[in-house]
């Protein structure tokens, strides 16, 4: 019953900004803060964002994404050009099923971005966008 009520909450809510679901195959690069030398990055599916933030689809554990910090949209966007988040959910992605590392699917929502990088998420969204949720 309590995901009924969270579902229907969902739907009514006003969002501060317009979600797009974006097209299938979509990639962004997240990166778990460390050393110029030890710096990991790992691509994830995108399922929809905004201007506000985003939800992507990833395998593994919560806790390998635990120290993440900031994605890049796109793999030739300038080392400096980073799009800060904090999760706000992650939980097993629908229909995944519960094996070594399942799917998972984690809401994120942007804390900061530079002039150029809220340049370059806007160019992304109207490039990747396939309808407006």
């Amino acid at each position: 019953m309590e995901s009924a009520l969270n579902l229907l909450r969902r739907i009514f809510k006003n969002r501060k900004q317009q979600r797009f679901l974006v097209r299938n195959g979509t990639l962004v690069v997240i990166v778990t803060p460390g050393t110029q030398d030890q710096e990991e990055q790992r691509k994830v599916h995108v399922i929809d964002i905004s201007m506000g933030g985003a939800a992507f689809i990833y395998e593994g554990s919560p806790e390998e994404f635990k120290n993440s910090g900031f994605m890049k949209i796109s793999a030739s966007t300038p080392h400096d050009e980073k799009v800060y988040f904090e999760t706000v959910s992650d939980i097993p992605a629908p229909g995944s099923t519960e094996a070594t590392e399942p799917f998972r699917r984690r809401g994120v929502k942007f804390t900061w971005m530079g002039a150029l990088g809220e340049s370059y998420l806007k160019d992304f969204i109207k490039e990747k966008m396939l309808c407006r949720l």
